[in-house]
């Protein structure tokens, strides 16, 4: 396959209201909301960075997805308030990252 023929659209999450989901994890994140209905929507992030919300139905089937986030020790105490208040859910913690699960069970990691 030509390679030009093939390029990275986005990373997949899931969600039951992917309107509410894309607007919070724009809240958090940052992005901008493109596309957005209960069952899809899309946030940008940079030029070709998106994340794509999706309800599982019977002709779409999604899971729960991973995002990893890079973000300086020291911030992520304030920032972690930040997902809690939000309704993530603490999963983990090292030295050196942190993973939380938003209400969808999508896994956020912050390293």
């Amino acid at each position: 396959m030509d390679q030009h023929s093939l390029s990275f659209f986005g990373a997949s999450l899931k969600a039951e209201n992917c309107t509410e989901a894309a607007k919070l994890y724009s809240e958090l994140f940052g992005g901008e909301v493109q596309v957005f209905s209960p069952g899809h929507a899309e946030l940008l992030f940079f030029e070709n960075q998106r994340v794509i919300f999706s309800k599982e139905t019977e002709d779409c089937p999604v899971s729960p997805g991973t995002l990893v986030w890079k973000i300086d020790r020291e911030k992520v105490p304030l920032f972690e308030t930040k997902l809690l208040s939000f309704g993530f859910e603490k999963e983990s913690e090292t030295s050196k990252y942190s993973s939380y699960l938003d209400p969808w069970k999508n896994r956020i990691w912050l390293y």
